[in-house]
């Protein structure tokens, strides 16, 4: 699989129109995480979490629950402008939309990340030497 493969040609405020009525854990500057269900996407800049607007274009990420996994997708590494810590050094990259990145999140619970491109600084292919 290809990098243009991986091309929705969606902005971020679809996407996520597409995944109204899931739960999902937005990951905002200075305030940490705040969890709910997405219950309205505006055509333009807000989406409704817990009776709060949000401009997701704005936020670190979102990560959306009850997504099912999929196979396709490219293996990579993502360096974000706030810290992560490694987080996101080996993670499926699954879609690339106009202004956000969606990636195959990890452990027992199906997710998908979403970023906003203004947050990633780079996106790298991990490699599976080791060190002597």
């Amino acid at each position: 699989m290809n990098w243009h493969q991986l091309h929705t040609g969606k902005t971020l405020q679809q996407r996520l129109g597409e995944l109204q009525g899931h739960l999902a854990e937005l990951n905002a500057p200075l305030s940490g995480l705040e969890p709910g269900i997405i219950s309205k996407v505006y055509p333009r800049n807000f989406i409704k979490v817990n009776r709060q607007l949000f401009i997701p274009l704005s936020l670190n990420s979102i990560r959306v629950f009850d997504i099912p996994r999929t196979r396709q997708g490219i293996r990579v590494g993502i360096r974000t402008i706030f810290p992560s810590r490694n987080a996101f050094k080996n993670i499926r990259l699954v879609g690339i939309g106009v202004d956000y990145l969606e990636l195959q999140g990890k452990g027992k619970f199906s997710s998908r990340i979403l970023f906003p491109l203004t947050q990633v600084e780079s996106i790298y292919r991990p490699t599976n030497r080791k060190k002597k």
